[in-house]
């Protein structure tokens, strides 16, 4: 670029040169890095638009017919659109981000028509922390006796007395009796609690009157039960009043009718009102099966809570009369015992809509198992009435009720000719004690003594239990300690209400345990480790000191350490008079040792006043 009238030869001349050739010729020229066919600059010779051949008119340029935009050309997905190949049902999660396996087996069975499988929970820590705690606690269960209270019930209890508990004539009521004294001491301040642990040493039969003699004491012979608070009011200092007592401090609460009558109603501990609250509740206990036909399913449980009480399967239970029955006859109407065979939660009409809280949209329990009876009039149900129903065996009542008392209430029928019948839970009273236990308990084994207690306790829970919807006539809880509205037990926070409770730091925990952990999860794990410096022995700086200064090794404590030796020096013991006269002794005696400071030759400085 010299400015002359001959073309100049330099390089940016000659490239500039070639650029207005280049656009008077119409040939475009691509920018390094810009993809093919945009221009960088635009024709100036031409500006009307043409359309290239064989695009037909109306259809926006960029894109052939019959291909989506955005996809190259060749590809033909066959596929629907909006879900990543091979990634099946998304999962659905819960509240806590765990996924919801009965919202999905629900999804399930609306495309499949059928469903049976069972339920596993293995996003959820609480369900594998559990598991083998769970099956060991319940197979426990099936083998104890039933009167024995489990843990989660409500009971009635006292923290202590002396004597027996006896009815006292004169005061209509029950009290305590001392047979040194030959004297009453007084009626029994009851409260209701809820029972957080059981026993480690065994608990026998003559426990229900008069504790045996015990290896343990009371924390590990008995009982801990916490004072039951009010489920309606966020205060639960009740908690904190809990003691470890025996078994003859405790009775079943369905029958706080019989213990509490004749004391005044507000002479009554507040926990009495409280634990009613909750007898028209219930929750299921270890859902592990779901089965169903759309619209309707069925979730199974091996156990289930019914206001105060655990039943599970196997449990010998009363059920309620039918018929019309007054109060004086309630204790003689009971007639009807059934051992559970299936606790299931019907989903009727169930609900396929990812975002709805509901499985369903109505619920209800049903409880199947054969029913048996003492009435032989009552064992005629379902017969044709003319042939007249043979009492059972002794061995067959005791392969049914898995229990050899149970032939003390006399003799046992079967009902509806063995077949399976379903109850309501509203049709359970409690479970059915053996005939023994009944007897110290209430001094009767008529099977209907707590009849009015349960049915007058559920009608007053449906007025004042403010978690029971309008129209209905039971509360349903997830998990226990939600039914009886418990922020702790047994001094641990327990439920949502627990601080410890990170549901994040557990499903890292849960994908570190399955090995599909990834860089984050194993952050969000909190896994311990290493942490910090490794750690090596420090030593003194007076070590190396220590092996020639006697003073300093003694100071140190550890002279042979400091110093050590060869195995053969320590082979060859030495020679009394060898060390006698080698070794010299330059430790001084603590008066020889000098104090203060170098001012004053004693060591004794004397500062000027």
């Amino acid at each position: 670029m010299r400015g002359g009238p001959e073309p100049c030869s330099c390089m940016l001349c000659g490239k500039l040169a070639r650029r207005e050739k280049a656009m008077l010729d119409g040939t475009p020229r691509g920018r390094r890095g810009r993809p093919p066919g945009s221009l960088n600059v635009v024709r100036v010779v031409d500006m009307t638009p043409k359309r290239p051949v064989g695009r037909p008119p109306g259809r926006p340029s960029g894109r052939l017919p019959g291909r989506p935009p955005g996809r190259p050309p060749g590809r033909v997905s066959a596929r629907p659109p909006g879900r990543p190949f091979g990634s099946g049902l998304r999962p659905i999660l819960d509240r806590e981000g765990a996924p919801d396996v009965f919202k999905m087996a629900v999804m399930r069975l609306k495309e499949r028509g059928f469903l049976d499988e069972g339920i596993k929970e293995t996003g959820s820590m609480d369900w594998r922390a559990e598991r083998t705690a769970l099956d060991e606690y319940i197979e426990q269960l099936g083998m104890q006796p039933s009167y024995i209270p489990r843990p989660g019930e409500v009971v009635l209890w006292i923290p202590d007395y002396e004597g027996e508990l006896a009815w006292n004539q004169e005061s209509r009521c029950i009290q305590i009796y001392s047979p040194d004294q030959d004297r009453w001491l007084g009626t029994p301040e009851w409260r209701a609690g809820i029972i957080g642990q059981t026993p480690e040493e065994d608990t026998v039969l003559q426990d229900l009157v008069k504790t045996v003699p015990k290896k343990w004491g009371a924390n590990y012979s008995g009982f801990r039960v916490e004072t039951f608070p009010d489920p309606n009011s966020h205060d639960k200092s009740y908690s904190l009043h809990y003691k470890y007592v025996h078994l003859k401090c405790i009775k079943p609460f369905n029958a706080y009718e019989l213990f509490l009558q004749g004391t005044p109603l507000e002479s009554l501990h507040p926990s009495i009102e409280y634990a009613m609250t909750i007898m028209s509740s219930f929750s299921l206990l270890d859902k592990y099966h779901f089965k169903g036909v759309w619209p309707d399913a069925a979730i199974y449980s091996r156990g289930i809570f019914i206001g105060t009480e655990l039943l599970i399967v196997g449990d010998a239970v009363r059920l309620k009369p039918n018929g019309q029955y007054s109060l004086d006859e309630a204790c003689k109407a009971v007639e009807d015992v059934m051992v559970i065979d299936e606790i299931r939660l019907e989903l009727i009409h169930c609900v396929d809509e990812v975002k709805s809280d509901q499985l369903a949209e109505r619920y209800q329990v049903r409880i199947a198992g054969k029913v048996y009876t003492n009435s032989a009039q009552r064992s005629n149900a379902g017969a044709d009435g003319l042939s007249q129903q043979s009492p059972m065996k002794p061995e067959e009542v005791i392969d049914v009720f898995q229990s050899v008392g149970m032939s003390g209430y006399g003799n046992w029928y079967r009902v509806w000719r063995g077949a399976t019948v379903e109850v309501s839970q509203n049709m359970i009273i409690g479970r059915c004690y053996d005939p023994d236990a009944m007897k110290l308990l209430y001094g009767s084994r008529s099977l209907g003594l707590d009849l009015t207690g349960v049915v007058k306790g559920r009608e007053y829970s449906r007025q004042v239990d403010g978690r029971i919807p309008e129209g209905k006539d039971w509360f349903w809880g997830d998990f226990r300690t939600q039914t009886l509205a418990i922020d702790t037990l047994n001094g641990e926070d327990v439920g949502y209400y627990s601080e410890v409770r990170e549901v994040r730091m557990w499903r890292a925990n849960l994908r570190v345990l399955d090995g599909i952990a990834d860089a984050a999860d194993l952050r969000d794990a909190r896994i311990p480790g290493d942490v910090g410096r490794p750690s090596t022995k420090i030593q003194s700086n007076f070590a190396e000191v220590g092996k020639t200064s006697k003073l300093v090794s003694t100071g140190l404590g550890g002279a042979d350490a400091s110093n050590p030796v060869s195995s053969e020096e320590v082979a060859s013991p030495p020679n009394e008079e060898d060390s006698s006269e080698s070794e010299e002794d330059f430790s001084l005696r603590m008066d020889q040792l000098r104090g203060g400071t170098e001012e004053s030759e004693g060591g004794d400085y004397q500062p000027e006043r």
